[in-house]
């Protein structure tokens, strides 16, 4: 396999996920955003939708997986948080 053969070929395959992106986060900006995260449900703002819609195309492995188990958001563990557990008796 030639060089350009390659690249053509990772060219299709990069169209591809995106496009599978594409197709994925569009009914998810529409109708399921609310359910991957509670904090977007107040966020019908169209220019919101627009700007995430880059992200969902990248990522949407990721969201599709956690809206089929809808898994809650993950609790972001840093300095504050931990430090706030360890006053509150490890309480998260």
């Amino acid at each position: 396999m030639d060089n350009v053969a390659l690249v053509e070929w990772l060219l299709q395959a990069v169209r591809a996920y995106l496009f599978a992106g594409l197709v994925f986060s569009v009914p998810l900006i529409l109708f399921g955003l609310q359910r991957v995260d509670p904090d977007a449900r107040w966020s019908w703002n169209l220019g919101f939708r627009l700007m995430i819609l880059p992200g969902l195309c990248a990522f949407w492995p990721l969201f599709a997986t956690r809206l089929l188990r809808r898994k809650q958001r993950p609790i972001e563990r840093n300095a504050h948080r931990i430090a706030a557990q360890g006053q509150a008796g490890g309480a998260p």
